[in-house]
């Protein structure tokens, strides 16, 4: 079977949750003997829009280089030029089936695209991105997790938090956009084979933001796989009056909420009595410089980007418990399975898959989600009860039971790949001649209207 695999990012250029999910699945399944494509967006603008090819063993690598302005921006969700370079990837490679992983920074008809070369298509959602103008449902000014159904409110004012504001784009247009862009999302789940996702929670929480019930969208929970090889760490007692060492590692990133850890550490009656080690890449310097700024009076070290073959050996995991303040409403936790490799207690924010997947007490203690006081008070209880830690870290799951290997997920996947294929593409989409010119128009439009701003207007200042 030849599958070809699309998503907006690929290692070694992009590395994240979904990039890591997408190359172990793409070389799972190569080592399965088909053949597998990868169609990838990429953050390489400077050339211009053109695509690139690369190889990774086996899989093929075809990157989609978009060169407009902001095109991770909602309204630039839509992309002419990426909708044809994707067909050309399609008629060149001619696979037998297509899985779609995320359409950020490609275009946001894959599976249309796919449908009209009559090739079956399969989805995983990965986040939160086709219900939500900014990914991840987590308010840009409150920092709040929005509940919200996507539609013009909130969501309209939500966006503009984040820069650049599109000033020429009236209020109407941007209730069409908006209604076009949720019509896309909507009928590229509806003309998907088979729709997948990392956990039940997420299931739920996709349907529901974007207002569909069980019987309009099924959903189905499918698990990550993921083979670590990581050292499992020797346990480190808390010792009465002793000092407490928590890890956190992952991106530098408001979203992952490291900032709302050091609050939490401030709130302690004696914060030097914890210590904090961060590791990660910091992908917003901002962030970044802030935290430093506010680890005033507390112990904290940060130990930079890390590859997760080497969490076994690191000082961010030679630690007591690790501890996590993400703000989003995680779709799985690839950190969780990397904690429970190295028997880690973990300290967690009780929302998403995070509270799915664990339960209070047996391998993880819980706080109420971006609430610092919360996670103080759990900081707490580890202070003041003594055998607290270690029965939480007796009660971690065997890694086998907690998270399947990558065998176990490409088996699983290609079983949901035989059952697309026997039902075959849907029928042949009608594709509008014009709709394409009109995108392109419409693109180039934007970016010209927004080279006329100044940086007040369009938030940057």
């Amino acid at each position: 079977m030849k599958i070809l695999l699309a998503a907006h990012g690929y290692p070694p250029e992009l590395v994240g949750g979904t990039e890591v999910s997408l190359q172990s699945l793409a070389r799972g399944l190569a080592a399965r003997g088909h053949a597998v494509v990868v169609v990838a967006g990429s953050m390489q603008h400077e050339q211009g829009f053109r695509r690139s090819l690369a190889q990774d063993g086996p899989v093929r690598v075809h990157r989609i280089h978009r060169a407009d302005l902001y095109f991770d921006h909602w309204q630039k969700s839509a992309s002419a030029r990426a909708a044809q370079a994707f067909t050309d990837v399609l008629r060149e490679e001619r696979p037998d089936l297509v899985h779609v992983h995320h359409w950020i920074r490609l275009t946001r008809d894959l599976v249309f695209l796919a449908a009209a070369e009559g090739i079956p298509a399969v989805v995983t959602l990965h986040d939160l991105w086709t219900s939500c103008l900014v990914t991840f449902r987590v308010r840009p000014d409150t920092k709040e997790f929005c509940e919200a159904r996507l539609g013009p409110d909130p969501c309209l004012a939500c966006a503009r938090h984040v820069p650049p504001r599109t000033p020429w784009v009236s209020r109407e247009n941007q209730h069409l956009a908006l209604a076009e862009h949720r019509a896309d999302v909507v009928r590229e789940l509806s003309l998907a084979r088979a729709v997948l996702a990392p956990t039940e929670s997420h299931a739920r929480a996709i349907a529901g933001y974007l207002g569909l019930d069980a019987n309009e969208l099924a959903i189905e929970a499918v698990p990550h796989g993921r083979d670590l090889a990581l050292q499992r760490r020797a346990p480190r007692p808390l010792r009465p009056g002793g000092k407490l060492v928590l890890g956190a590692w992952g991106h530098l990133h408001p979203l992952k909420g490291q900032d709302l850890l050091l609050d939490a550490l401030h709130r302690l009656p004696d914060p030097l009595l914890a210590a904090l080690r961060l590791a990660g890449a910091a992908p917003d310097a901002g962030f970044e410089a802030r935290l430093r700024v506010d680890v005033r009076e507390l112990d904290v070290s940060f130990h930079g980007a890390y590859d997760a073959a080497d969490l076994g050996r690191h000082p961010v995991t030679d630690v007591h418990a690790m501890i996590s303040g993400t703000r989003a409403h995680e779709s799985w936790g690839l950190v969780l399975d990397e904690a429970v490799a190295l028997g880690l207690p973990m300290i967690l924010p009780r929302a998403g898959a995070y509270a799915e997947r664990l339960a209070e007490g047996r391998g993880a203690l819980f706080y109420e989600p971006r609430n610092p006081a919360s996670l103080a008070r759990v900081l707490e209880r580890l202070f003041a009860e003594a055998d607290l830690l270690e029965s939480v870290r007796a009660g971690l799951p065997p890694l086998a039971d907690f998270a399947p290997s990558t065998a176990q997920h490409v088996e699983h996947v290609l079983t949901v790949y035989d059952r697309a294929l026997r039902l075959g593409p849907p029928e042949r989409p009608a594709v509008d001649w014009w709709r394409a010119r009109m995108r392109q128009g419409q693109e180039e439009e934007w970016d010209a209207s927004l080279k006329q701003r100044s940086a007040e207007e369009l938030g940057f200042a």
